[in-house]
C-alpha cells in the first residue's frame, strides 16, 4: 500500500476493503446454506425413491461457483483499482 496515501484515498481504501469482505461473508454463507439444504434434500431423495438430485447440486452450484468468483477474484482488481483512482486524481489536478 502506498505510505503517501491521503486520508480521503485511505476511506476509499478501506471501504474498498470492506466490500470485499462483505462479499466473501456472503458466499461463504452461500456455500454452507447450499450443503445444509443439499444434504437435507439428497438425504429425502435417496429415502424417498432412491434418486439424488444432481441437477438441483449442478444448477445450484453453478450458480454457487459464479459467487465464489466474484467475491474472491474481484478482489484481486484492488492494485489495478488503486492505480487508477491515483491516474485520475492526476489527471483531475491538471486541468
Amino acid at each position: 500500500m502506498n505510505t503517501n496515501m491521503t486520508s480521503a484515498n485511505q476511506n476509499n481504501y478501506d471501504e474498498f476493503l470492506m466490500k470485499a469482505a462483505r462479499r466473501r461473508v456472503g458466499f461463504q454463507t452461500h456455500a454452507f446454506v447450499y450443503l445444509l439444504v443439499n444434504s437435507f434434500i439428497s438425504a429425502l431423495c435417496l429415502f424417498s425413491d432412491g434418486k439424488l438430485p444432481i441437477g438441483l447440486w449442478l444448477s445450484w452450484g453453478f450458480g454457487l461457483a459464479v459467487h465464489g468468483i466474484v467475491a474472491y477474484l474481484s478482489f484481486d482488481t484492488k492494485k489495478a483499482t488503486e492505480r487508477e483512482y491515483e491516474k485520475l486524481l492526476k489527471e483531475k489536478k491538471m486541468d
